[in-house]
């Protein structure tokens, strides 16, 4: 069993790995290989320094750069920001309360910018600094639930504040256009077995759905709307971070024995 010195030095390694776009086949490869030198290296009392010559992050650096890229990391960020659109889009297009102007545009690239890079930015922060602790959940709970309210409060001024309006339709065509691309966001990822994505986008549209079914179609701008698709959003967000925080732990304790 490796010590949580050794554990938080494979999961700086493998994050930045990730954002780098290197292969998953060459992570997995160097993090095995380098589990079984750290393994070796504790049981004979020697540290995780021993292993990477005294810098942690000068060592993570030169293992990054001698890793070529994934030839497909671009074409799979492309198609991420795709999807990322479609997860912001589709859910307003099925409420009916779909309409372009400059407070939606300005609200999606914040949230494009927040939820991509600055998640990435600030889950390897806190990953670096607690590791695999008490502290590191309740980080990524307390950073996530703020997401979440910034973005269920800016939907409250965006219906107040439209700004410059470019575009709109009506609420039948909107929820025939949100259908169509939900469809079509659910089964290519089925073909392209990605399940997770489908399933990620049906539960961000969910509370759209619900909150429809339960009002009987009334306005997306109706209080009573905004409240159950919001805590309906809420209790899903909720779900999933203790669902993953569960199999994270699970996941460490098969690879620690």
């Amino acid at each position: 069993m490796l010590s949580k010195e050794a554990e938080k030095f494979l999961l700086n390694l493998r994050l930045e790995l990730m954002s780098r776009g290197k292969k998953d086949k060459d992570i997995q490869e160097i993090e095995e290989e380098l589990r079984d030198h750290l393994k070796e290296a504790e049981a004979h009392g020697q540290s995780v320094e021993s292993i990477t010559g005294g810098s942690v992050k000068d060592y993570i650096r030169s293992i990054s750069e001698e890793l070529p890229r994934d030839k497909g990391f671009i074409k799979y960020s492309i198609l991420l920001l795709i999807y990322l659109l479609g997860v912001f889009i589709i859910p307003d297009l099925i409420s009916g309360d779909f309409e372009l102007n400059t407070s939606v545009i300005l609200y999606n690239l914040a949230v494009l910018a927040i939820g991509t890079v600055g998640t990435i930015i600030i889950v390897k922060k806190i990953v670096t600094k607690y590791g695999d602790s008490k502290k590191t959940y309740i980080s990524y709970g307390i950073f996530f639930s703020l997401f979440i309210a910034s973005m269920v409060g800016a939907q409250f001024i965006i219906r107040n504040y439209p700004g410059i309006v470019i575009a709109e339709s009506n609420q039948t065509v909107n929820l025939i256009i949100g259908a169509i691309l939900l469809s079509i966001f659910i089964i290519v990822p089925l073909i392209m077995k990605q399940g997770f994505l489908a399933l990620f986008i049906f539960l961000i549209c969910l509370p759209e759905i619900i909150a429809k079914i339960v009002t009987g179609g009334s306005s997306p701008e109706s209080e009573s709307y905004v409240w159950i698709s919001a805590i309906v959003f809420f209790i899903i967000a909720i779900t999933a971070i203790g669902i993953l925080i569960y199999t994270s732990k699970k996941e460490d304790k098969k690879t620690s024995n």
